[in-house]
């Protein structure tokens, strides 16, 4: 609690920001921006990222994969696993939301209309359902059942290229486990509509029974893998899951590493938002030093009067403690308000960037980049900018406080 001397210096301090109100506002107004912009451009790129890396791990890549050691180091789907056992429990072990084992296989097609290369994927259908919401996206026919024999479903992309409907035949050619070219005719349930159009037209699902019976030969009446994908909160639990995983024989890569381009991308946003932070933290450390000091500039005569009176020097520098105080808590609540208006709004309607490019999607790597960033604001982007910005205020003040009795000192 204050005392009644420091009650009085108290409201010394606020009527001194009153009677200077003009600088006073110019000083808040500075820190309120500062804030608000270092904030925004920070959650718009966390946005951005967030946003790309979700389409990244919707492209049935999951944050991590872990692969059977031949299909890692060559792709090659010739030996499977059998979804149980130890690199079952390890991953049910750790902190998953779901787990698709795939089973990969690389074909084409050719048609009158052309040719495309495919990835047929054979899913356990209930498994991948909690994977990835394709089942929700369906524009035609049914999504697969694991009863489902030679029944694939494909892209709305694919569909329309070639003009295929629910019910047509699909030619898939292909090499099988034995190295042998075959083509088989599989029936299409369904058709999709989801993520991109490089997605669409590439991936073609089928459930294991029919897979394990186009490549191997044969039904093994058990789920088998190449890859299992895994959905979790982001890549926070690497470490955890690459060390349980190593004990299993098998591979743990991440999104970053299956997508080298988009882990590019975001590495670039990231030491965009460093960069943004260095331009702002020294326009912020200018914008409010240079008025903090012509403030105290200013009160010179006033102080050196109060000098004279018998005020110590101890007394100023509690005055200038107290309006700093002051200045924050009324910083803050405009920054906060600013904030809440900006980015509250953003976060629900989004940005439109899509005019840049005349409402045209771009792709890389087979991802669409965002159109509409929605913004995300976050605690620790608070905090760090809180943080720095009250760290520069309070120097400031302190500064010129310092240089302002040490004037007073010498000519006293």
């Amino acid at each position: 609690m204050l005392n009644n001397e420091n009650r009085y210096l108290f409201k010394f301090a606020w009527r001194s920001i009153q009677r200077n109100a003009g600088r006073s506002f110019f000083i808040g107004f500075s820190v309120s921006l500062a804030v608000m912009i270092a904030v925004w451009v920070v959650s718009v790129f966390d946005g951005l990222n967030y946003q790309i890396e979700k389409a990244v791990v919707n492209t049935n890549v999951g944050f991590y994969q872990v692969q059977e050691p031949t299909y890692a180091r060559s792709t090659d789907a010739s030996k499977p696993q059998p979804y149980s056992g130890e690199v079952y429990e390890t991953i049910h072990r750790l902190p998953i939301k779901s787990a698709s084992p795939e089973l990969v296989l690389d074909g084409n097609i050719s048609t009158p209309e052309g040719a495309a290369g495919l990835v047929v994927l054979g899913i356990e259908p209930e498994l991948h359902k909690k994977f990835l919401p394709i089942h929700r996206k369906m524009i035609q026919g049914e999504f697969l059942t694991s009863k489902d024999l030679n029944s694939v479903v494909i892209g709305q992309e694919l569909a329309n290229i070639f003009k295929y409907h629910v019910g047509d035949q699909i030619v898939l050619n292909y090499q099988d486990t034995n190295g042998e070219l075959r083509s088989e005719i599989l029936i299409i349930k369904g058709i999709y509509h989801y993520n991109s159009k490089a997605f669409e037209k590439r991936y073609v699902y089928t459930n294991q029974q029919t897979w394990q019976t186009l490549f191997l030969n044969q039904y093994h009446d058990q789920i088998l893998y190449n890859r299992i994908s895994i959905m979790t909160d982001g890549l926070k639990s690497e470490p955890m899951f690459r060390d349980d995983i190593k004990k299993t024989g098998m591979e743990l890569k991440t999104w970053k590493q299956l997508n080298p381009e988009m882990a590019v991308v975001l590495d670039f946003h990231d030491g965009m938002i460093k960069f943004f932070f260095i331009i702002i933290g020294l326009t912020i450390t200018m914008t409010i030093m240079t008025p903090v000091r012509m403030l105290w500039q200013e009160r010179y005569k006033e102080l050196r009067m109060m000098s004279i009176l018998g005020v110590s020097a101890n007394k100023f520098w509690k005055i200038g403690i107290f309006e700093v105080f002051q200045m924050i808590i009324l910083s803050s609540f405009a920054s906060s308000l600013f904030l809440i208006i900006l980015i509250g709004i953003q976060s629900h309607t989004g940005i439109d960037f899509r005019s840049l490019n005349d409402g045209v999607a771009i792709e890389r790597a087979g991802i669409k980049l965002p159109g509409i960033i929605y913004p995300i604001l976050s605690a620790d982007q608070i905090v760090i900018t809180f943080t720095f910005v009250i760290f520069v205020l309070s120097v400031s003040y302190l500064w010129s406080i310092y240089r302002t009795l040490t004037r007073l000192e010498a000519e006293l």
